[in-house]
C-alpha cells in the first residue's frame, strides 16, 4: 500500500540534515564519533523521563529507533533484565560505538544492534512490546512510512513513544508545543490509538513525547 508523505516542513522542530545537523542525523567519521560521545554524556533527564513513560517491564521486548551512542539501550536493558532490547541506527559509527558500550549485554544475547533505517527494519512482524525514539523523528524522510514499519514490528496492544526536544536555532516553548501537536497528529494519522502528549520542562526548551497503542 502506498503511503502519502507528510512533509517534515510541518514539524516545527524539523531541521535539514546539512552542516552540523548532518552529524546528528547520521554521524560519520571522527566528527560523528565525537558527536556520539557528546550525546552519551548529555540529555540524561530527557532520556530517563521518556523511557519511564513506557513503563518498561523486566520481560519486555523493546526496540529503540536511532540509538546513537547506545546509552539508552543500556538504560533499558538494565530494566528489561529478562527481556530483549534491540536497536537500529543509520550510522555505522554509532553502531560501533553502541556495540562497545553494550558489549556484555550483546554477548549475553540480551541486546542486538543493527545498522538500519526506520523505513526498513530487520526484525519480524509483531516482535516488540514497546518501541521508543528520542530526537530522531524530525529527521525521518517520510514519517508515515517509518511509522507503518514500526507498526509492523510492534505487537497488537504494544506501546510507542516518540520524543523530541527541539534543537533548532531560536526554538521556544511554542516550538516545543507545536512539535508535540505534530507528533500527536502523526500517530493518529498512522492509526495508533489512545494517543496522548506528555511534556517535561527542560532547558533550553521542553521535551515533548507522543505516546500511542497499536490496535
Amino acid at each position: 500500500m502506498s503511503i502519502s508523505p507528510i512533509s517534515l516542513e510541518a514539524c516545527p522542530a524539523a531541521c535539514k540534515p546539512v552542516g552540523i545537523f548532518q552529524q546528528f542525523a547520521k554521524p560519520t567519521g571522527w566528527v560523528g564519533w565525537l558527536v556520539g560521545q557528546l550525546m552519551a554524556f548529555k540529555n540524561r533527564s530527557r532520556s530517563e523521563w521518556a523511557i519511564a513513560l513506557l513503563k518498561v517491564q523486566p520481560g519486555d521486548r523493546i526496540l529503540e529507533v536511532g540509538f546513537g551512542s547506545g546509552v539508552d539501550i543500556a538504560r533499558v536493558s538494565a530494566i528489561a533484565t529478562h527481556g530483549f532490547v534491540a536497536g537500529i541506527d543509520r550510522s555505522d559509527v554509532m553502531v560501533r560505538q553502541a556495540k562497545r558500550r553494550n558489549a556484555a549485554a550483546i554477548k549475553a544475547n540480551q541486546v542486538d544492534l543493527q545498522c538500519a533505517s526506520a523505513s526498513s527494519i530487520p526484525y519480524p512482524d509483531a516482535m516488540f512490546d514497546k518501541i521508543f525514539s528520542i530526537n530522531v523523528a524530525h529527521f525521518w524522510t517520510n514519517p508515515l512510512e517509518e511509522l507503518a514499519e514500526l507498526q509492523r514490528v510492534l505487537k497488537p496492544g504494544g506501546s510507542i513513544a516518540i520524543a523530541i526536544q527541539p534543537r533548532i536555532p531560536n526554538a521556544t516553548e511554542v516550538t516545543a508545543q507545536e512539535t508535540g501537536k505534530f507528533l500527536v497528529n502523526l500517530l493518529v494519522t498512522a492509526g495508533f490509538e489512545q494517543v496522548r502528549l506528555e511534556t517535561k520542562l527542560l532547558k533550553p526548551v521542553s521535551v515533548v513525547c507522543a505516546l500511542g497503542i497499536k490496535s
